[in-house]
């Protein structure tokens, strides 16, 4: 026996405990309706279901843990919260207890503040302190507990729990307020070393770098301690029990040695991947157990994916289809192509279809996502569907909930512009497809299920040509949107539906094509998150643009990728000339979006792209709202400012530390100048941060304390910090995150080229003479700017296929 031990004083956290195991319970309640308002904007919107309103109403009381097994090590690192957040695709109470010793050497009353989103029950010595149950979905609330320290050891317990409806931040933060010290421990049945070489271990864990497109894909390591280490791609906290929501290939779990410091994963050919791969790096502990350190990465194979699909996009199309249906994974998108081409249904093919299948009968959130373009494939094969299948989807069709005016006990997330689409969509074919059937959950006759479905589309058709997109350019919801669009242009029997899609899908390609640039998405998002920033290269929007144009990264993101290979649809001819710049040639765009009329700001050359939201929601509490990016280079390497939501660096937040921003910044922009104030004084991570690819760029110049300079390829970059910044040298973000800290902050952007500048030399030379002002900038290109005066400073032409009912116009120069 030996105690591992750590201090804790005046503004610090108890992030280190001992935990029992982690406990799910399926959450069950009586089927009822829900009337709430859909969301139309990219912004957060709580509604509370009937599930958790009679949640709320069962709670019962938690008893005192007694022989409770506390036999895990919880370790934050980063994370000043015990935080367990995850997704749950259907309803579940998640729940453990954490122990831990608080030593000090004499009596103190210790106040602390306590934040949690569920409940947090404290026990000090078998004493009760608080319970403390605010239960307010994924924002966390904040209550204030004094810890009554006797002289030596006295024992902390706590219980959390809360109810996972979907996406969950299920964590506990316990914050020391008041001047006092004490020690934290924790009695080990081992060795205290083997714990904290365990932990100084897995922090000093990183990537070489976070993407990888050939060779060797390897984690180095600061430390020797251990000879191998346990290598997991499964959660290892709470798993999913049903799946089907996107493409994923299986991954085994496996000890790796340690070489040299280096963990080898193998080469990129040897992992199979479709986005963002979280890892889980674990040591085995004397007493059996693990503890685990979460890293990301991600593998782009460009020897087997960076092909020439054709000539045409007839050929791209059809290329396209035939990889898809040949490719073994568990995603019905796949056995949609494969039925296509074939006519049949084969074994393996009806694999395929199984976790899609689970999904919606278990009415897992994201189940519309599946069935939409199912139903909408037996609508346009009629006939022609085996049987098997048609027998399948009829069943599922009848017991299916399509809106939330119909009684249920799910937590599908019905309120946000992308699923009411695809939930309208569903309803609509269901009735079109059964007419003369009684639908289960909603008592109507198929015929009743069309006609809704028709009207409600035809409502959402109507605001989008007035609004757009409300969740603005996202590379991750206009994937989901045009599930919907194909679906129906491809499907619909009647013609004001199918018209109504043709629209929504020239629009959305144009919005594609201005905003591409390296052959991905690159602008500001309306909702985005880590996984979609940093494998751009490996997402749906860059998979449809290799198809449609030649000008992306072929990949296998397959859902709205494979619909567009099924349909007939040509995008609009004009696109082309939004996409491919010639030498010398520059694209400034600016349109407004959504119900709240944001205005998105981009300029493009072939060298770089820069954008963003202007003046938007200036230091308000963000969400996922991904407001500045960069572009640079031909291949489109990304770069972003952003105040981080959390802590943790790959965390399950809304908004998280690479995506979204705890507070929003207040930004304009003119052509390739971005300037960019943040206010943090109300912020929970007090800095803002930059994501720098060192490994795919050819020089960064961290030499002066104010301005970080950047060169790729012919494309130059330059970004003034007030308040200064530092490159981070440790943990696994090293080399690739900017901080800049303290509460009000001033950023300037500038882009140039060698085109424009001649040398990268020339480039920082004249930027860094440049005279700035809170409130001006001498721009060596177009001499004096006053942000207050911006906005007159351009006048643009309008092109019509951006412009909708509200004047959400596109301008282009």
């Amino acid at each position: 026996m030996s105690d591992y031990i750590y201090s804790v004083k005046q503004g610090g956290s108890i992030n280190c405990w001992q935990r029992s195991m982690l406990q799910k319970e399926k959450v069950e309640s009586k089927a009822s309706c829900i009337d709430a308002p859909v969301n139309m904007t990219e912004g957060y919107q709580e509604v509370e279901y009937p599930i958790r309103a009679n949640f709320l109403q069962t709670l019962s009381e938690v008893p005192y843990p007694g022989k409770q097994d506390f036999s895990e090590v919880y370790d934050g690192f980063e994370n000043p919260r015990v935080d367990f957040s995850t997704f749950q695709a259907t309803p579940h109470k998640v729940s453990t207890y954490l122990r831990a010793q608080l030593r000090c050497q004499e009596k103190q009353a210790v106040e602390c503040s306590l934040v949690t989103c569920g409940r947090a029950i404290l026990w000090m010595n078998g004493k009760l302190l608080t319970d403390f149950r605010p239960y307010t979905r994924n924002h966390g609330t904040k209550t204030t507990v004094v810890l009554p320290l006797e002289q030596g050891d006295n024992e902390l317990i706590v219980y959390m729990d809360d109810l996972a409806e979907r996406d969950v931040n299920f964590f506990v933060e316990l914050n020391v307020l008041s001047n006092h010290h004490f020690q934290v421990v924790l009695p080990l049945s081992y060795d205290e070393t083997i714990l904290q070489r365990a932990e100084e271990f897995l922090n000093g864990l990183y990537f070489e770098k976070d993407f990888y497109s050939k060779g060797e894909v390897r984690i180095c390591s600061d430390y020797d301690y251990f000879e191998k280490v346990f290598v997991t791609y499964e959660e290892v906290t709470f798993t999913e029990e049903i799946g089907g929501n996107i493409t994923d290939f299986r991954r085994e779990s496996q000890f790796l040695p340690l070489n040299n410091q280096r963990i080898s994963l193998g080469n990129v050919e040897d992992i199979p991947t479709s986005g963002l791969t979280h890892l889980f790096v674990g040591v085995l502990l004397p007493d059996q157990t693990y503890l685990f350190k979460k890293l990301v990465f991600t593998v782009y194979n460009e020897e087997k994916l960076k092909r020439n699909l054709g000539g045409t996009l007839e050929v791209r199309k059809a290329t396209a289809l035939t990889i898809f249906s040949n490719l073994a994974i568990p995603d019905m998108n796949s056995a949609l192509a494969e039925i296509h081409l074939t006519g049949k249904l084969s074994e393996e093919c009806w694999k395929k279809l199984q976790p899609a299948f689970r999904m919606i009968k278990e009415r897992g959130d994201c189940a519309d996502f599946m069935f939409a373009p199912l139903l909408g494939f037996w609508l346009g094969k009629k006939g022609q569907l085996p049987e098997k299948l048609r027998i399948k989807l009829r069943e599922l069709a009848l017991h299916f909930r399509y809106w939330i005016d119909e009684p249920g006990n799910d937590v599908m997330w019905y309120f946000s512009e992308n699923h009411s689409l695809l939930f309208h969509a569903c309803q609509y074919f269901a009735g079109c497809l059964l007419p003369e059937e009684t639908f289960v959950t909603s008592g109507r006759q198929g015929s009743q299920q069309y006609e809704l479905g028709k009207q409600r589309l035809l409502q959402w058709f109507d605001q989008f040509e007035h609004y757009g997109f409300s969740e603005w350019n996202s590379t991750t919801y206009l994937p989901i949107d045009l599930i919907g669009f194909f679906s129906l242009y491809t499907n619909a029997p009647d013609e004001e539906i199918k018209d109504a899609a043709k629209k929504a899908l020239d629009f959305t390609f144009t919005i594609m094509a201005v905003n591409s640039h390296g052959g991905t998405l690159s602008s500001t998002f309306g909702r985005t998150y880590e996984h979609d920033l940093k494998a751009m290269r490996l997402g749906e929007i860059s998979n449809i643009l290799a198809i449609a144009w030649d000008q992306g990264n072929f990949n296998y993101a397959l859902r709205a990728s494979t619909l567009f290979c099924l349909s007939d649809y040509v995008p609009p001819k004009e696109c082309m000339s939004l996409i491919d710049l010639q030498p010398n040639e520059e694209l400034t765009a600016t349109y407004l979006q959504g119900i709240n009329r944001v205005q998105t700001y981009l300029y493009k050359c072939r060298e770089y792209s820069i954008a963003s939201g202007i003046e938007y929601h200036c230091f308000q509490k963000g969400h996922q709202q991904h407001m500045m990016n960069l572009s640079l280079g031909s291949d489109g390497t990304q770069l972003w400012i952003n105040n981080p939501g959390e802590f943790m660096h790959s965390g399950e937040n809304r908004p998280s530390y690479w995506a979204g921003n705890g507070r929003m910044p207040c930004i304009k922009q003119f052509k390739n100048i971005l300037h960019m104030k943040y206010d943090l004084s109300k912020a929970y991570v007090p800095f803002i941060h930059m994501y720098v690819p060192y490994w795919n760029l050819e020089r960064v110049d961290i030499n002066d304390s104010n301005w970080l300079f950047i060169k790729k390829d012919q494309s130059y970059l330059g970004v003034y910090f007030s308040q200064g910044y530092e490159m981070q040298q440790i943990g696994d973000t090293r080399g690739r995150d900017i901080v800049s800290k303290g509460i009000n902050h001033t950023v300037l952007v500038k882009c140039g080229s060698r085109n424009e500048f001649s040398t990268f030399e020339t480039f920082m030379k004249s930027v860094k003479k440049s005279k700035m002002t809170d409130d001006s900038f001498y721009d060596p290109q177009f001499g004096a700017l006053v942000w207050q005066e911006i906005e007159h400073l351009a006048s643009y032409q309008v092109i019509p296929v951006l412009k909708t009912k509200e004047g959400a116009e596109h301008e282009e120069t």
